[in-house]
């Protein structure tokens, strides 16, 4: 059985020039996650990357001849973590495919794909994208419920989906000029807007599964509530207008519990706020207060059984 292939995003700049497909798919797979890459024989082909990863977030501009990329389900299999990816289409044509959907992407359009399933993204010719590579939990909605828009075009010249592709045109050859602090904090503030274009998107989207809707609307709350101590199972419960043993029921499916799933997302904003250099004047339980841990003791026992580290200790590992 093939080794799982190790997570590719280790903080930093990346600047990359290839020069034909077999270069660009070492670059590709080493820099996203494996891919095979194809273009047209007997035509020269060459790409250019430059971007930044910060806090596991991968920020990208690819500027290239037409080529395409798949992700097969072999190489799935052989890699170790998942990831959320968008792209926005700056120039030139592309056609994403996953999830039995397609998506036909024009300048300024966006969408978002799994690397947890096959894809296939092909582009007939000359392009430039803004690539962004992102763990699932950065967005905090569930991928079961994310699935219902992978490989669905959102037109990039109507609503809030233009003010964020207008922003990510701009930001990605911004980011790798920034410091590593100011890269951390801009990166947090992006991640907001992108979680907030997609919350909205799965809000106006015909919903065609009731139960993946309801879970959306117990998510949102639950994300909207996160810093509120007393937040548990009968307040979600009577939001969602459903028993507290039916909502018992619906996390037992997920594989957790409700009382988990919130803990989870709390140190997940936790972590994002000791990394961030906004935060760095604030004590931990200060920052574990702010997302509804009331108890320090308590909270520096679930940080370490999570993340292996005090919290004391994984701020100054991260922010010196």
């Amino acid at each position: 059985m093939q080794s799982p292939t190790p997570s590719p995003v280790a903080p930093g700049l990346i600047r990359e020039h290839a020069l034909g497909k077999e270069q660009w798919q070492a670059i590709a797979s080493r820099s996203f996650v494996p891919l095979t890459v194809d273009s047209p024989r007997g035509t020269p082909f060459s790409a250019h990357m430059e971007g930044r990863v910060s806090d596991g977030i991968l920020f990208s501009t690819v500027r290239a001849s037409g080529h395409s990329v798949t992700r097969s389900q072999d190489l799935v299999d052989a890699s170790a973590e998942s990831y959320v990816k968008l792209t926005l289409q700056l120039s030139g044509t592309g056609v994403l495919t996953q999830d039995d959907r397609t998506a036909l992407l024009s300048p300024g359009d966006i969408v978002l794909y799994d690397t947890s399933r096959p894809y296939t993204l092909a582009f007939a010719d000359d392009l430039a994208a803004v690539v962004v590579m992102f763990p699932h939990r950065m967005i905090n909605i569930d991928a079961t419920i994310l699935r219902g828009l992978t490989a669905v075009r959102i037109p990039g010249d109507q609503g809030f989906a233009r003010a964020v592709g207008h922003f990510l045109a701009g930001l990605a050859s911004a980011l790798p000029t920034l410091d590593e602090a100011t890269g951390v904090q801009v990166t947090h503030n992006t991640m907001d807007l992108i979680a907030t274009m997609v919350g909205q998107e799965l809000r106006d989207a015909p919903w065609s599964d009731p139960h993946a809707e309801l879970m959306f609307r117990i998510d949102t709350f639950i994300n909207a509530h996160l810093h509120e101590p007393d937040l548990g199972p009968e307040r979600i419960a009577a939001a969602a207008y459903i028993s507290t043993r039916h909502l018992h029921t619906l996390f037992q499916r997920r594989g957790t519990t409700v009382s988990h799933w919130v803990r989870d997302r709390r140190l997940d904003h936790v972590r994002r706020d000791l990394r961030d250099p906004r935060h760095a004047r604030e004590g931990v339980a200060a920052v574990a207060a702010a997302w509804g841990f009331t108890d320090p003791s308590h909270f520096s026992k679930l940080f370490r059984a999570q993340v292996g580290v005090s919290p004391s200790e994984y701020r100054v590992a991260l922010v010196g």
